[in-house]
């Protein structure tokens, strides 16, 4: 039996899927035989959050039990930094992935094998292939699905390649499997569905949410294991088009899951800064040299005061940005405040001076650029942090960092600063 034959009539359940598909792939990338380049690898963005997660996941068994392309969801993380979500593991569980350390394929799994083993990528939840995942050879995109700013790559090759607004980028998937009218297992629409109310406040009005994400979530709860927990009323001519459904039990699944996201009160500030992160790569045209620089963002959901005060936003900083070999950390943090409860968020940018991208680097003009191109934007709408302008060290100094803090527009995510730092760090002039 084929590889293709044995994925597509062996697994019943999400669970057997995964497993299957990760031990068949493992096992194609170990016995140099070029089988694993038949493999598409579906890839969520390296912030690991259920998102990508369920994105890669489900695209990955689209492609595979519909499409008939033999493909693995793969996680850009280390296997033991799934324990930094609580909520990623509570949603896997309700899923039926009881054993996802077992059962997942991790980039652990895959970084002793030089080329990577397979040239046939999908992406979902970002659109830029990580230069960590090229091959010997030119790799190939095959297929976008995605909710960020769109970086205009791989226009000829991939297929679908749907790069549009959403709260989730789940809702996307969603609506591929429902135009293909297939029947999806219930633990996969449970984990699409866990997604989407944790990315977009449980559908909250006013929200994130928007139409694609609501009809999303109408497509999936009776289709889901959590049917039968739920009154399912039926539709009339002056409801919504889809099912109506309790709103009691999205709201209580929506809170279950925003707890066990927001609890980080275990998690040390190295872990905060690794926990919810992304990386990018820039060739700076207006510097002489045109080097390229790495950054990185952290979110984090917890205030500075509260985990970065006495000069630990600079020595934690400073020690991820080596492990990275990062030149600029921006660290964002959002959280909800003592009066009212209403959220805010935080900035916190650090450039590392003592590595610089090539000779003679000038480092005030980097700094010049990010500070002052950061306050310009009408976005983000920065003011200087009231107790933490230049950083938060104290009485600890550390000379090689430049350090600023800024109060922000509490609306303006990771998905707004993204491509505002893109902006500024390749604009010409």
């Amino acid at each position: 039996m084929n590889v293709l034959n044995s994925l597509a009539s062996g697994p019943s359940t999400l669970a057997d899927f995964l497993s299957s598909s990760k031990e068949q792939y493992l096992q194609d990338a170990r016995n140099g035989s070029g089988k694993a380049k038949e493999w598409t690898v579906v890839m969520g963005n390296e912030a690991g959050d259920l998102d990508s997660i369920a994105s890669s996941i489900a695209f990955s068994w689209l492609r595979t039990k519909v499409l008939h392309q033999p493909s693995v969801s793969l996680l850009r993380m280390d296997r033991d930094d799934l324990n930094l979500r609580a909520e990623n593991l509570h949603a896997l569980a309700l899923a039926g992935v009881s054993r996802p350390k077992d059962q997942l394929l991790f980039v652990t799994d895959v970084t002793n094998y030089h080329p990577f083993p397979s040239h046939k990528f999908a992406l979902v939840d970002h659109n830029r292939l990580s230069s960590a995942f090229t091959p010997e050879g030119q790799p190939l995109v095959v297929a976008i699905v995605d909710h960020h700013a769109d970086e205009n790559l791989y226009v000829d090759s991939a297929e679908p390649r749907i790069i549009t607004p959403s709260g989730s980028c789940a809702s996307h998937i969603v609506t591929l499997l429902s135009s293909l009218t297939v029947e999806i297992p219930p633990e996969l629409a449970t984990l699409l569905l866990s997604a989407i109310l944790i990315d977009t406040d449980g559908l909250k009005p006013g929200g994130k949410a928007i139409d694609v994400d609501r009809k999303a979530a109408d497509f999936l709860l009776p289709r889901s294991t959590f049917t039968s927990s739920v009154n399912m009323l039926e539709t009339t001519d002056a409801a919504p088009s889809g099912p109506v459904f309790n709103p009691e039990f999205i709201q209580s699944l929506s809170d279950e899951l925003s707890t066990k996201k927001n609890d980080v009160s275990h998690l040390g500030p190295r872990d905060l800064l690794r926990r919810d992160y992304k990386e990018y790569e820039f060739v700076l045209p207006w510097h002489a040299a045109e080097p390229q620089i790495r950054a990185g963002l952290s979110t984090v959901p917890v205030k500075l005061e509260d985990w970065a005060v006495d000069g630990k936003l600079e020595t934690e900083g400073e020690a991820w940005m080596k492990e990275r070999g990062l030149h600029i950390l921006g660290v964002l943090t959002a959280y909800r405040g003592a009066t009212k409860g209403k959220r805010k968020r935080e900035m916190a940018w650090i450039i590392r001076t003592d590595t610089p991208p090539t000779d003679g680097f000038d480092f005030d003009a980097l700094t010049e650029r990010l500070w002052s191109g950061l306050e310009a934007d009408s976005v983000l709408e920065l003011k200087e942090h009231k107790n933490f302008a230049h950083g938060t060290q104290g009485p600890i100094s550390v000379p090689e960092l430049r350090v600023r803090c800024y109060i922000q527009n509490p609306h303006a995510t990771r998905k707004v600063t993204a491509p505002v730092l893109k902006a500024i760090m390749e604009a010409e002039t």
